[in-house]
């Protein structure tokens, strides 16, 4: 009975439908990403409503750290379906082009071709833009219709910056963050980090992973539709919908945006049983603008080169014995890595990576537990063969002007490997609420240790001649708690 009465005031909350031959809305904005001197992507969906669900159905007793039993005992009560949820976004079919300009009134704007968004691809679709100009500022928006061609609807003008050619210098900032718990969110409109970098400005944020929790929140991602709802409800906030309006993305995918905690792709189900790896992996792509190939590198002038990790998609079970064979990356990966660090000339170098290659990790997760997880990254002994490698590789590789920031980590830390003076920087979580209980600092590593959530900021400053990286620490309100400045080294 209590269901019946809830299901009947949900269909009657938000803003009403579009009818069949209405324009669609585009209620979770656009976002840009593989931003480079001259391409980027533009990535849209069309939706039923202007906004989001606000005040949708929530299952009792949701909240952040439910255990797996807790989870798999939660469904949805007979009569609500996904568009009752809260922060749904229903789809709509129908018809969409990009239009775009350097100037923000869009005059004598290119206009792609009209494409059509239908439930086989979630009712999104990626632009693929060509032959921009370099470090240039462009605005944008989208057309919609419905699949008659007529109304045509216009969204927000929205913009991005493409990066300078890879021998012009100029400074520049950045963002990184990690672990996006919807649970763990600080503000009715989503998280206070991405207030706290808008005011930054930054030319580029990357996302190191887990953009999404398919196993850990309520409810969990036992369906397709159910996995999708998690996407939209997270990009239709209001802090997010706003950023990218402004600021380009790189996204990374780990192992909550993926499949499942600690997983690789041969692993069975659990959390999300019935569905596998490789029903739910290929989400991650539909839902964000990303490339073909899940390893990549851009370039931003002669001042910064960034590479971007894969540590899902080619790695070895995390049970198997260590040795020569296991690996994280992958063959592939790995010589990838190798070519195209050692073709660079780039002053500063940065790897971001979903997961830690120095740590340390949290005491007590070296070794992987069936069902649990742990022994999960190159800082575990699980994969200590190919950790030191690796390692050993960017510790000696000259000039010296590598860093590594990495995701994953319920905390903020600044490590130094003591074996190779690889530096690495973790964003720690975006919100306070997803940091993890405090553990002792290990003083042969850390130089900088916090338990609590925000955000990693990079700038490139200076001159040509005498160029600096610095790296800053913020807490969710934006606040600088650590900072370290690196030079070129020979």
């Amino acid at each position: 009975m209590m269901a019946a009465v809830a299901v009947g005031l949900l269909t009657g909350l938000g803003c009403a439908r579009t009818g069949p031959e209405d324009a669609p809305y585009n209620a979770q904005g656009e976002l840009v990403g593989e931003v480079t001197h001259e391409s980027a992507l533009v990535h849209t969906r069309l939706t039923a409503r202007p906004t989001r669900l606000e005040g949708g159905y929530i299952p009792p007793g949701s909240r952040h750290g439910m255990r797996p039993e807790e989870l798999k005992q939660i469904g949805l009560p007979e009569g609500v379906r996904i568009e009752h949820l809260d922060g749904a976004v229903p789809g709509k079919a129908g018809r969409v082009r990009l239009v775009y300009a350097t100037n923000p009134e869009l005059r004598g704007a290119a206009t792609t071709d009209w494409v059509d968004a239908d439930q086989r691809t979630d009712y999104t679709h990626t632009f693929s833009l060509r032959s921009l100009r370099p470090d240039t500022v462009y605005f944008y928006a989208v057309e919609m219709a419905p699949r008659s061609g007529k109304p045509v609807r216009r969204g927000a003008v929205r913009r991005f910056r493409t990066a300078p050619r890879g021998d012009d210098w100029r400074p520049l900032v950045f963002t990184a963050i990690t672990c996006q718990d919807y649970v763990c969110r600080d503000t009715p409109q989503g998280y206070r980090a991405y207030f706290s970098m808008a005011k930054l400005a930054p030319h580029f944020l990357v996302a190191t992973g887990d953009n999404v929790y398919y196993d850990t929140e309520t409810p969990p991602a036992n369906t397709i539709e159910l996995a999708r709802h998690h996407w939209h409800r997270m990009f239709s906030l209001p802090t997010l919908v706003r950023f990218f309006s402004a600021t380009p993305g790189y996204w990374q995918k780990d192992d909550h945006d993926t499949f499942e905690d600690d997983c690789w792709r041969t692993r069975k189900p659990g959390r999300v049983d019935p569905l596998t790896y490789d029903e739910l992996c290929p989400l991650f792509a539909e839902q964000l603008p990303v490339g073909p190939v899940p390893y990549r590198h851009f370039r931003w002038g002669k001042g910064l080169e960034i590479w971007l990790m894969e540590s899902r998609d080619f790695r070895s079970p995390n049970p198997d014995p260590d040795g020569p064979a296991k690996t994280l990356w992958g063959q592939e990966q790995k010589q990838w890595l190798r070519r195209t660090l050692e073709a660079s000339d780039a002053q500063f170098r940065v790897i971001f990576s979903p997961t830690p290659l120095v740590g340390p990790d949290q005491p007590g997760r070296d070794y992987f537990r069936w069902p649990e997880g742990n022994g999960d990254n190159h800082t575990n002994k699980s994969f200590q063969t190919e950790g030191d490698e690796i390692r050993r590789y960017l510790g000696t590789l000259k000039p010296r002007n590598v860093y590594v920031v990495c995701g994953d980590r319920h905390w903020q830390y600044f490590s130094i490997d003591p074996g190779t003076g690889l530096h690495e920087f973790s964003t720690g979580p975006v919100g306070d609420a997803h940091a993890v209980a405090p553990f002792p600092k290990d003083p042969r590593y850390h130089r900088y240790l916090r338990f609590a959530g925000g955000f990693l900021s990079g700038s490139l400053e200076g001159s040509p001649e005498k160029p600096r990286l610095r790296f800053r620490f913020h807490d969710t309100e934006g606040k600088v708690v650590y900072e370290y400045v690196a030079h070129p080294q020979s």
